[in-house]
Order: structure tokens, then sequence, then C-alpha cells
């Protein structure tokens, strides 16, 4: 056999990387009032930042410099000093600001110019809008029953919100604040995601056991994608080329792979105990899920849709987002 010269070895070396390069992957654990942030080069907790109370949505903001994090108490249809929508510092790895979140926030959103936050009220039924820079929130807007999932299109023009009870997505017009459409989808919508270029959304319906494919231009549902029998779909993500749309199945502890363009499953892949959030590398080369009940992550590879690694994290993790 030729061996193969230096300089191709470390092309081949370069083609097939086995961990994402240079990225923090932040993860929110709701059971024990912490963020674990991850070195996703090393594939290692590298810190632990607490917050206490119960930590669930979780988004790095667009210019990168902080971590935001929906925090709330355990007790239901009650508003307390725990609720709040709180900001670390990625530098500091500390808590430098907290706004208003209304009730019970659990999900939420930030505009892509980071000018404003646009919150799910589970308790209230509402969604509160926070102006960023003038810290104060600005509308308080009606929405479906028991609302969750908050996705803003990449353009920011329009909200959707999920309302797990109506079984409902509120569509908010972000230049008014006002909530201007809404429609049906399965049963127990659970979160959305837009396509990049803002022209399609899924919805996933965790006891329908589907994902509805929408037209963001009329707001109305124009497919419906049937998952594996016993998939629970909760988390959902969007590839950067809008070619695939993961999921996560929740109880069935599986990631399912959809193919955008014919909206077909095209496969599904087992993971930790209880997948509920999920989140993409940039590239869209790793895929992260966070394991609620097996206290763990999900490391995989999207090209060989095979799961790498799992990382031990804190109890219940919950959300995650990443960051250079």
């Amino acid at each position: 056999m030729v061996p193969l010269p230096a300089s191709l070895f470390a092309i081949v070396l370069l083609a097939t990387p086995t961990v994402a390069p240079g990225l923090r992957l932040y993860v929110s654990n709701e059971k024990s009032g912490t963020v674990s942030v991850i070195d996703t080069a090393e594939n290692r907790v590298v810190d632990t930042i607490t917050l206490g109370g119960r930590v669930r949505g979780i988004h790095v903001a667009p210019d990168g410099k902080s971590v935001l994090v929906a925090m709330s108490d355990f007790a239901k249809r009650a508003k307390s000093g725990q609720d709040a929508i709180a900001v670390i510092d990625r530098q500091k790895r500390a808590v430098v600001a907290r706004f208003d979140g209304g009730s019970d926030p659990e999900q939420f959103a930030v505009a892509p110019d980071g000018s404003r936050l646009y919150t799910s009220n589970e308790d209230a039924g509402t969604a509160t809008v926070v102006d960023v820079r003038a810290a104060k929130t600005v509308a308080a807007l009606p929405v479906g029953i028991e609302p969750e999932g908050v996705a803003v299109s990449p353009d920011g023009r329009w909200v959707y919100i999920t309302a797990e009870t109506s079984n409902t997505v509120s569509v908010i017009d972000t230049r008014h604040a006002r909530v201007v459409a809404s429609f049906l989808v399965d049963p127990r919508p659970r979160a959305a995601a837009f396509t990049p270029d803002g022209r399609h959304a899924f919805v996933t319906s965790e006891v329908g056991g589907t994902v509805t494919m929408v037209d963001v231009a009329a707001h109305r549902p124009v497919g419906t994608i049937a998952l594996p029998a016993g998939s629970r779909p909760v988390g959902v993500v969007v590839s950067p080329d809008g070619t695939h749309v993961y999921v996560a199945n929740g109880r069935a502890n599986t990631v399912s792979i959809i193919d955008a363009r014919h909206a077909r499953v095209v496969a599904t892949l087992p993971v930790g105990q209880r997948p509920w959030g999920v989140v993409l590398t940039p590239d869209g080369r790793w895929l992260y899920t966070a394991n609620g009940l097996s206290n763990d992550v999900s490391v995989i590879d999207t090209h060989t849709r095979k799961v790498t690694a799992t990382i031990p994290v804190q109890n219940g993790p919950w959300g995650l987002a990443i960051a250079p």
C-alpha cells in the first residue's frame, strides 16, 4: 500500500471532524436552576452558572455577548420575583441584568436586531413584548390557552406563539405589536421554527405526533408530517440551508430528520431520555439534544446521522443555545 502524503493525510483529517470546533453550548437545567457551559471541541462541561428557581428557555443574544434565560418558580398560576428573563454576561459568567418576562415565562425569542424580547406566559395566556433598550414592557397580548413555544421570523416581522391547550398558533405583527392571525394545528403544539428564507415554518404537536408545515405569507398550514409511532415532538430546528428539519421526540427518546423539500421523515435516531430542546451549530454539521430524564446532552453528526458523544449535565436539561 502506498502511504498517503502528509499534506493529503491532513486534508482527510480535516474532512472528517469528530467535534465542533471553538463553540460554547449553553444548557438550561430546569430542575437544578443552573446553566451548563459545554466546550464543543472537547464535548465536556467547562463551567456551571447558578441562577436558582426554574430555568427553561435559553438564547444567545444577536451580538453574541450574552446569554438570555427564562426564569420562574415552580408554583402554578402565581407570579413571583423569580419570573424574569435573566441576562448572563458570557465573559463575566454572571447575571448582569433582568427583564420583566411577565408571569411564568417559559420560552421566548429575541428579535434579530436584539431590540425586543417576545415571551410566552403560560399561566396568563399572554405574550409579553419587552423593549430591550428601554428595559420596559410595551405590550401584553392575549394569545391562545397555555402558550409555550415562541419563534421569530428571520426578518423579524412575525412572531409565532404556540398554545398547547387551544391547539393554536397566534401570529404577532412585530411592527405594530399586535396579534393579526391565528390558526389551528394538531393537538398540543409545543414549538415552532422558521426556514432561513422565512417562507415556511414548522410547528411540532406533541399529542398529535406530527409536524405542521406553514405558509408564512398566508399564515396557513399547508401540510402535516406524521412522525414515527410513539413520537412526542417538542423541540424543532431547521438546517441553515433549509433542506432538513430536526425534531426532538420527547418521551420516544429519539430525534427525527425531515426532508423539508419533500415533507417526509428520512431518518429517526435514538438519543438520551426525553429529548426536549434541540440546536444546530451555525454550519449545520452538529446537532445537540437536551435529554431531560437522563440528564445529558446527545451530540449528533448530521452527515453520518449518528450519535458521537453523550455529555452529562445537571438535573433536567431543557433548552440549548450555541455561540462562538
